[in-house]
């Protein structure tokens, strides 16, 4: 067992990932995350979190799939846990009236009671600061340091690590390494997320609609979703709204409200309904999904014992995300290994 200490930048997927794996093998991980939570882009926005049946929306990753034994391994551990579900709603293709079912016969995992329900259960038993900002990493002799902006407005600096591994998304990982790293952020450069405009909306009336999430065809809107029909999820009739890239892209500088108005025309338009909002919000995803990821499954550089895992290198689904950082982990441990021959 090494007893080698790892600071993980991001708490996603993959930054989770990477850190149950090394602390597994006997590594002592500290996990920094920006957000209030982990789970990066498998975020639930709670509406009323101190009651007993929170009303939430998933308004990040909808949905995720499952193909690897290994992933397969954790989900079936956190789905006996309560922390994750099949959901079986109906999933469609929808062309302004026209309706397919789309990929009859897959199987869609969501969290529960919300899609950051498996963030935090991956986070089970990991050191985590949240609302800690990594904005600097420098190497010190043999070992690094981690500026760390607080959300208290606090400067922190931990030192002592043994290595970095840094699980955000390109642009930022770009950023946090140009000075220090020119190697990893240059790699980083080159992809590009897309930007993605997603509302949120609580209606008075449940829609005459027979299926339960749709992926748009020829429409400023991508994929729309009866959030509430998820598993686990409080009564009462919730839609989650993601418009395209290409028209998230165009109206990235605009106003949340004229976003939200814009995109509930849309969504009127496309399913024939008259919709009566009770409360509706709007967000913009800055670095929603890797446009172009590099199909790496991770970056190491093992003289310096400084690493990236995440979507941008290993794809976009969620399942990319976690086998990019589990292999990542073992990659560092081996390395480590081989220089103890």
């Amino acid at each position: 067992m090494l007893n080698k200490r790892v600071a993980i930048v991001g708490a996603g997927m993959s930054g989770l990932a990477c850190a149950r794996e090394l602390v597994r093998q006997g590594c002592d991980v500290t996990l920094y995350e920006k957000s209030r939570g982990p789970g990066g882009r498998m975020p639930t926005r709670w509406l009323n979190r101190d009651a007993e049946v929170p009303l939430g929306f998933d308004h990040g990753a909808q949905y995720f799939q499952v193909s690897n034994p290994q992933f397969q391994l954790v989900i079936d551990q956190a789905h006996s846990d309560g922390a994750a579900a099949l959901w079986t709603g109906r999933v469609v293709d929808l062309s302004y009236g026209v309706i397919q079912d789309h990929a009859p016969g897959a199987r869609r995992w969501v969290g529960t009671p919300g899609m950051a329900s498996l963030g935090r259960w991956l986070s089970q038993g990991l050191t985590l600061h949240t609302q800690a900002r990594v904005v600097g990493v420098m190497r010190q002799g043999a070992h690094y340091k981690v500026t760390v902006h607080l959300g208290d407005g606090t400067v922190r600096v931990d030192q002592g690590f043994d290595a970095v591994v840094c699980a955000i998304p390109a642009e930022q990982t770009r950023d946090l390494f140009e000075e220090s790293h020119p190697a990893l952020a240059l790699k980083a450069a080159q992809v590009k997320s897309t930007v993605t405009w997603t509302v949120m909306l609580s209606l008075q009336q449940p829609l005459k609609m027979d299926y339960d999430g749709a992926f748009v065809v020829d429409s400023p809107l991508g994929w729309i979703c009866r959030d509430s029909a998820k598993p686990g999820r409080a009564p009462g009739e919730r839609w989650v709204l993601q418009a395209t890239a290409d028209w998230s892209s165009v109206h990235q500088d605009i106003a949340p409200d004229e976003a939200l108005r814009l995109l509930l025309d849309v969504f009127c338009n496309v399913t024939g309904q008259f919709v009566e909002p009770l409360q509706m919000t709007a967000h913009r995803w800055l670095y929603s999904l890797p446009l172009n990821p590099c199909n790496e499954m991770y970056y190491l550089d093992a003289a310096q014992n400084l690493g990236a895992c995440g979507d941008w290198l290993a794809g976009a689904r969620v399942e990319d995300a976690f086998l990019s950082g589990h292999a990542l982990a073992n990659k560092l441990l081996r390395a480590w290994d081989s220089a103890l021959v």
